[in-house]
């Protein structure tokens, strides 16, 4: 997610805003600290404008 994010010149506060999700909770995600759930994914993958699947590719 942290790759895609500045591949697209987002900030997190940025990839956040059109999550709809809150920074600090998107960050916890990106550093691994929280469990995301399917439709979060969904929402960071809109955000991004990725498939939700590549987003749970092993990198």
């Amino acid at each position: 997610m942290r790759r895609l994010r500045a591949e697209r010149g987002l900030s997190q506060e940025a990839l956040a805003h059109e999550a709809g999700m809150n920074r600090t909770y998107l960050s916890a995600v990106e550093r691994a600290e929280r469990n995301v759930s399917i439709d979060n994914i969904d929402r960071i993958a809109k955000g991004l404008d990725v498939e939700p699947w590549i987003l749970l590719r092993d990198r």
